[in-house]
């Protein structure tokens, strides 16, 4: 039992390492995954990330209440998707901390997350590692928290 939870943790760090990797591409306007270099066919891409939640002045909002949330991502090439949060401000990637993880596309690449009473005002992180232990892709969206009058 012991060498089992020893080989699960070093893939876990494994997956960590390989997540903290350099070569992100993030998505810009007027660019596409085309338009990068070395780019092939079979490199990580995000097509789509949702949520079942209200978007307003480009934040999803979530309203008193609200305790958990649901994110999903359509993606190609991919063998795992992480989900981060990090907090609002210029050079916050350091402080971001892991919320979830799938590693089983079969019935979809998504997250329920269950955060209680957090107060929002953070961007979450979408991140694809491809399945050719390479490329990744990552798509950010702001979500902010608003009490009943709507402030």
């Amino acid at each position: 039992m012991r060498r089992i939870t020893i080989v699960i943790l070093f893939f876990l760090v494994l997956l960590l390492l390989s997540a903290c990797n350099n070569n992100v591409y993030e998505k810009q306007p007027g660019k596409s995954v085309e338009d990068i270099p070395g780019h092939s066919e079979n490199n990580a891409r995000i097509l789509e990330v949702c949520t079942e939640l209200e978007k307003e002045n480009g934040w999803f909002i979530v309203p008193k209440g609200v305790h958990s949330m649901t994110i999903s991502a359509e993606v190609e090439n991919v063998e795992t998707v992480l989900f981060w949060i990090t907090p609002t401000g210029t050079a916050t990637w350091g402080e971001r901390t892991l919320i979830g993880i799938d590693i089983d596309g079969r019935d979809g690449w998504s997250f329920e997350w269950e955060f209680g009473e957090r107060i929002f005002h953070d961007h979450i992180t979408v991140q694809a590692l491809g399945s050719d232990s390479a490329t990744q892709a990552q798509e950010t969206f702001n979500v902010h928290s608003v009490d009943e009058n709507g402030e």
